[in-house]
């Protein structure tokens, strides 16, 4: 405006005049801003009621329900036996192999049996020297009396006549018609005479201690003899089966041909007895005091996905191992038809105990966090939190241990906007129930 000014001279009035007038409109603007008085504050308005939030429920069911423990475990044969020969030898024949049935005490396999046939004769012909020292063809009984042998016989004679020629000599001395001299030489007889029927009772017990030697010795090579056959061995029957066990050859380990050790000893065979399995499982320790003998057991198995097999729990483990805070379990599983195969893995669950009124909820109503399990229930048109233990699970159903009664009703949709006391609004015709098996 000062510009303006010096630039019009003539008019220097004017623009004095509406600098005048610009400067007190804009004092009068801020004096109007300043001495402008606030509004008052409107009351606050009544908060409005929370809305209610709408929600699904399904009342609390009573149910039988069986109390089961999940556990994994794996098939073994309810024996496992390694076959390895007494004696070695060369391999001759094998009768059996891989997934062949096998009675008990059936010939697996045959080792060369010359050695062993020579050994035999051999051993015969000893004992039968033995025998004809004792004037035998065949070993004596247990009773057999050796003063009846030839030796002692004789011994026996010459001591007698050794007596009476001593008898005599004394009654000569006695009467004063015999000879010192004789008299001496019949007391020597006499002597000699006993001295001989002692040898010759420890000769005869000493040759009927080498017969009994060489007997032990024929057996023990007929024995080896035998055992050239290798055999599967006989036990005894199975466990609340009427069958007799059969073996299930799961390896060979030798062939035709090859020379089989002693010592070291050769393994040739493993069977597996697998008409019963044995199912070992270790289960918490918390169920210690809920599994006993008898109880029954469900397997199931990937192979047969849709089928039950049957068990009892046959022995329990005394101990709990303190790494892992569980004990073994060993449960025996019929297998008649051979389908469940030793060393494959099995899921099981043991049945622990049976309720006859257990109360169940659907599956969804249950929420859980930071391993804490609850259920919303509705009292007085609002939910209640309550804690519960899960226990048998069923079909779209579990079981809630604690808290909950018959007859409550329990939340099943709508759980992630509730907490203690929120209003709810049950939807019209959407109450369900728990399924019925």
């Amino acid at each position: 405006m000062p510009n303006l000014c010096r630039s019009t001279g003539n008019r220097s009035s004017l623009c004095l005049a509406a600098a005048w007038i610009v400067l007190y409109a804009s004092m009068a603007c801020l004096a109007g801003c300043h001495s402008k008085k606030p509004e008052p504050a409107k009351a606050e308005s009544v908060a409005a009621p929370p809305a209610s939030v709408p929600v699904s429920v399904a009342s609390v069911e009573v149910r039988a329900v069986q109390r089961r423990v999940s556990v994994v475990g794996t098939l073994h044969g309810f024996e496992r036996i390694t076959i390895t020969p007494k004696v070695e030898g060369r391999v001759q024949a094998i009768k059996f192999d891989v997934g062949d049935r096998v009675p008990q005490n059936t010939t697996l396999l045959k080792l060369d049996p010359i050695d062993y046939q020579l050994a035999v004769e051999e051993s015969q012909r000893a004992l039968e020297q033995e025998l004809s020292r004792l004037d035998l063809t065949k070993p004596p009984t247990d009773d057999f009396d050796v003063e009846r042998l030839p030796a002692l016989v004789r011994a026996h004679l010459l001591l007698e006549n050794a007596q009476r020629q001593f008898e005599r000599q004394k009654t000569l001395i006695a009467t004063n018609a015999g000879v010192k001299q004789s008299y001496d030489q019949a007391e020597t007889d006499l002597k000699v005479a006993d001295a001989t029927m002692r040898q010759a009772r420890i000769d005869a017990r000493t040759t009927l201690a080498a017969v009994r030697q060489r007997e032990a010795m024929l057996s023990l090579a007929r024995q080896k003899l035998s055992e050239t056959q290798v055999n599967s061995p006989a036990l005894a029957a199975i466990p609340d089966s009427s069958t007799p066990a059969r073996f299930v050859v799961s390896k060979r380990m030798a062939s035709v041909g090859e020379v089989v050790r002693a010592f070291p000893s050769t393994p040739v065979f493993e069977l597996v007895m697998d008409d019963v399995l044995k199912l070992h499982v270790m289960i918490p320790e918390r169920y210690m005091s809920q599994v006993q003998l008898e109880l029954d057991v469900e397997v199931h198995v990937e192979a047969y996905p849709n089928e039950m097999f049957p068990g009892k729990v046959a022995r329990i483990n005394p101990t709990v191992d303190p790494q892992s805070r569980s004990f073994d379990v060993e449960a025996h599983i019929p297998n008649p038809d051979h389908r469940l195969k030793h060393g494959g893995f099995a899921k099981a669950e043991v049945i622990v105990g049976k309720a006859a009124e257990a109360l169940t909820v659907p599956l969804e109503a249950v929420t859980r966090f930071a391993g804490v399990s609850k259920v919303f229930t509705i009292r007085d048109e609002k939910a209640q939190e309550v804690e519960i233990v899960i226990g048998t699970q069923g079909p779209g159903w579990v079981e809630a241990l604690g808290g909950l009664q018959a007859g409550d009703v329990v939340v099943t949709s709508g759980q992630s906007r509730l907490a203690n006391g929120t209003r709810v609004t049950v939807r019209e015709n959407v109450t369900t129930t728990a399924r019925r098996d």
